[in-house]
């Protein structure tokens, strides 16, 4: 087997370089393997390998996850972000050795992808407040759940509710919304889980469509965002769709918490079991 490591030096809070040197060391002799920089992976050469093992968060993963759908291998996950919400749904441990063991000797399943406006997506995609902490948050500052907890106090206040207009199956809905989550997977990061109901093989995707909370609301909306209970009230509104269209989202996205400029509607399709994984078993 030919494995190709993808490491991010500019994952979670800091980068181990010794991540690398544990890699080399606990990989058996039989395993024919190279590490490359993440900043030299689009001109890199991928055709030879097996499988490609992303080292870092989410969108890490998403970039790495993209050229294995394409080239039909498998991936990897060992992840070193500041919130690798994928890997946590997965069950995907943080712990180096275990999250090794697991590629090493897991289980391969199929798990659906999807696009919006044709940018890949693995885990969850989305517009509103979450896109402008996103996009903050990439602009720079304190990474990890301290860093999001401030960007999200900065910029709660100033973002208003506004309306978003859905097309699924034909039938056209026009509804208030603060944040939107197209969610394949079932959380953001951190254990913050915005679509419980999420299965990332049913060949759906989870649409959470969340109205702004008030003050006094926000105590128990990170409460029940760590329930694992998510369903309508007050605040979430949900749908399943395999394909959708977006109008009046916004131009800022982010893509597995990669913060993205997209204009015009948004069409949003699923393609299912389109990647192979490893898992536990």
């Amino acid at each position: 087997m030919k494995v190709l490591f993808v490491y991010n030096k500019k994952a979670g809070k800091k980068f181990e370089p010794s991540v690398v040197n544990q890699i080399t060391e606990l990989i058996p002799q039989s395993i024919d393997f190279l590490f490359v920089d993440i900043r030299e992976f689009d001109a890199y050469d991928t055709s030879s390998f097996d499988s490609i093992v992303a080292i870092g968060g989410d969108g890490t993963i998403n970039t790495v996850a993209s050229r294995c759908t394409k080239q039909q291998k498998t991936l990897g996950i060992i992840p070193k972000g500041s919130g690798d919400g994928l890997a946590r749904f997965l069950g995907i441990p943080r712990n180096l050795n275990q999250a090794l063991e697991i590629f090493l000797n897991g289980k391969t399943i199929a798990i659906d992808t999807a696009s919006v406006s044709n940018t890949f997506f693995i885990n969850v995609a989305g517009a509103g407040f979450e896109a402008k902490v996103a996009h903050k948050f990439g602009a720079g500052g304190v990474r990890g759940l301290k860093g999001y907890a401030k960007t999200i106090l900065d910029l709660f206040t100033k973002e208003k509710e506004k309306e978003v207009t859905l097309t699924i199956e034909g039938v056209e809905t026009t509804l208030p919304f603060f944040s939107i989550s197209i969610a394949n997977g079932a959380q953001w990061g951190n254990d913050f889980e915005i679509a419980s109901a999420a299965d990332i093989q049913d060949g759906l995707l989870d649409i959470a469509i969340m109205r702004k909370p008030k003050w006094y609301q926000i105590a128990l909306l990170v409460s029940y965002l760590r329930t694992k209970k998510q369903k309508n009230n007050k605040l979430f509104t949900y749908y399943k769709a395999s394909k959708l269209s977006i109008k009046r989202s916004g131009k800022k996205w982010h893509i597995d918490g990669e913060p993205v400029i997209l204009k015009n509607k948004k069409d949003v399709v699923l393609n299912p079991k389109s990647l192979n994984v490893m898992i536990a078993k």
